[in-house]
């Protein structure tokens, strides 16, 4: 793997658009991006604004990340969504998507709960199991929609089928799920099943913290929370049911 990385670097040093794609989305998503070193950050903040005048709408939405996320570079919501629209308009479905947030989250501009609505509703029918989960949450909350928990339910399922566990957004999905089945919204209650999504939620959030994800915080609260209320109940529904077997 090494000998393959270090041709990567060296073929996006020479300039290769794809190569200089590549190595910075293996520095951006697959290593603690807090703790890259300046010359690291710098190179690949360079390879991604070459990239983004090229055109390459990935690369646009990516420097919106990075403003939007504040990591290495000071926040700036304002140069997120700026980018985030460049990037939408090549027609990149993160772009697309993350002007969801903006609007969602009112992100330096007025909550618009349309707007929120029409861009994640985009990235969904596009394929984008972020949208996706998002157009979950407008229904979970009756944000724009009337409220529906079974819908809520319908578009996390969809989002968790097209992901593995080491998407990102794997655990803040699993964690609805869990909470769902917790609370028996938009499906039948049921603690086990909510024990093993909250589970995969905590190790999700474990190990997106350790690689340096600047959201991964944002779930753990809830997911412990639920966590202790599953337990509790489990713990309630086997009492006197254990085995007064003795073994010597």
């Amino acid at each position: 793997m090494e000998q393959e990385t270090e041709l990567l670097m060296g073929l996006a040093e020479a300039g290769d658009a794809e190569a200089m794609e590549q190595a910075a989305d293996y520095y951006f998503y697959k290593t603690n991006k807090q703790k890259l070193s300046k010359e690291t950050f710098d190179r690949i903040w360079s390879w991604y604004h070459t990239l983004a005048e090229q055109g390459n709408g990935h690369a646009m939405a990516v420097i919106g990340a990075m403003y939007y996320e504040g990591v290495n570079i000071k926040q700036d919501y304002t140069k997120a969504r700026q980018w985030y629209e460049r990037a939408a308009a090549a027609g990149d479905v993160w772009g697309i998507n993350n002007l969801g947030y903006c609007y969602y989250y009112g992100r330096e501009v007025e909550v618009d709960d349309q707007k929120a609505w029409t861009y994640f509703g985009r990235a969904a029918a596009l394929g984008n199991h972020c949208g996706m989960y998002k157009i979950g949450d407008m229904y979970y909350h009756g944000r724009y929609v009337g409220q529906d928990f079974k819908k809520a339910v319908y578009w996390y399922r969809k989002a968790i089928s097209l992901i593995d566990e080491d998407c990102p957004e794997y655990p803040n999905i699993a964690a609805r799920l869990g909470h769902c089945a917790l609370k028996g919204e938009g499906m039948e209650k049921d603690v086990l099943c909510a024990l093993k999504w909250l589970q995969a939620a905590e190790y999700g959030c474990y190990q997106f913290l350790l690689r340096g994800d600047a959201f991964a915080h944002l779930s753990f609260p809830g997911v412990k929370e639920d966590l202790a209320e599953a337990r509790a109940l489990l713990e309630t529904a086997i009492a006197g049911t254990r085995s007064v077997v003795q073994y010597t």
